[in-house]
């Protein structure tokens, strides 16, 4: 009985630790997409501005 235990406890915890890896990754791809989407849409409105500094 010990023994099925401990191969369910060690599966539970080997499973969780999978679970939490691919969250991670998840969330780095999703946060690297979104950084650079920030960084053109910075990039845009510097452009902008330097336009409008030029122009006065």
């Amino acid at each position: 009985m010990g023994f099925g235990l401990g191969i369910l406890l060690y599966l539970f915890v080997f499973g969780f630790i999978v679970y939490f890896l691919i969250s991670i990754l998840r969330f780095m791809r999703a946060k690297n997409h979104n950084d650079i989407l920030l960084l053109k849409k910075l990039d845009e409105i510097s452009n902008k501005l330097d336009r409008n500094k030029f122009d006065q």
